[in-house]
């Protein structure tokens, strides 16, 4: 379970890896120098560069570029950590909340934990006839959180490994041309979408099937996190010039965090997934 919880916990540093790529196929800063990933169809003029791009390296362009980081920290520290200790803990103080109004609150169900507050929405006293309503609402509510964002994840993985691969693998960079990404993303795409549905039918041969699907998922996002910081490391470290380099405690949080999640992942895997199918 913690497991599972970090790996969720974690999603936010893959969304922002799937972000850089937004930014950098709609062409902003130097995402203009180093192209998009094609669409299906059409899109044959449009490449994108194995190793990207680096502007100039002038001392305006240094002073530039330490202004901007100026407000990615300013973004980070005043808007992104606010809205995510308010979007962790609203949820977790409806829970609380509401939750000891369910009859199922204490009884051993093991489908129970998801359903305790909307059910204790619905049998709140202090609502009274609205209580339906209310707890409607709150159903609707969580669908319009959920759906865009599963829609959005199903994108994501498929553009965080084409990213992956694309410079990562020598391989792919020495045979695929520019505009050939869009074979890599779409062939990943294909097998997620394939896979998922494998998945889903293998989970329902076990008993506790939504808990063990949930926290399986969970814990295979701790080894996306766990490559995708090693990436990053290694874009960094190799592919920029040395002034744009992060500096040493940059470069340790990094590979801190790569080591955290790929041995989290191991245990995981070894000490609890494993053994389910066996």
């Amino acid at each position: 379970t913690l497991g599972a919880f970090a790996g969720y916990a974690g999603g936010g540093g893959l969304a922002n890896s799937a972000y850089g790529n937004f930014v950098r196929d709609k062409g902003w800063g130097m995402g203009s120098q180093v192209g998009a990933i094609p669409s299906a169809m059409g899109g044959h003029s449009i490449t994108l560069s194995h190793i990207g791009a680096v502007f100039p390296i002038t001392a305006d362009n240094l002073r530039r570029w330490r202004g901007w980081w100026k407000y990615i920290l300013s973004d980070q520290l005043m808007v992104w950590v606010p809205g995510c200790f308010m979007g962790m803990a609203l949820p977790a103080l409806l829970s609380i909340g509401f939750a000891a109004n369910s009859p199922m609150f204490g009884k051993q169900i093991l489908y129970s934990q998801p359903l305790l507050a909307a059910d204790g929405i619905l049998h709140t006293p202090a609502f009274g006839s609205w209580a339906p309503f209310v707890w409607g609402a709150c159903l609707f509510t969580g669908l319009m959180v959920f759906l865009p964002s599963q829609m959005a994840i199903v994108d994501d993985f498929a553009r965080r490994w084409t990213d992956i691969l694309w410079s990562g693998s020598r391989r792919i960079r020495s045979r695929l041309q520019g505009n050939q990404a869009r074979q890599v993303y779409y062939s990943i795409l294909l097998l997620y979408v394939v896979w998922t549905i494998i998945v889903a039918a293998l989970f329902l041969r076990f008993p506790d099937a939504p808990k063990t699907m949930v926290t399986v998922i969970a814990n295979v996002n701790n080894v996306s996190l766990a490559v995708t910081a090693f990436h990053i490391l290694w874009i960094n470290c190799r592919l920029l010039p040395p002034e744009l380099r992060p500096r040493w405690y940059s470069r340790l949080g990094i590979a801190s965090c790569g080591v955290f999640y790929a041995g989290l992942s191991v245990l995981i895997f070894w000490t609890k997934i494993l053994p389910l199918f066996r």
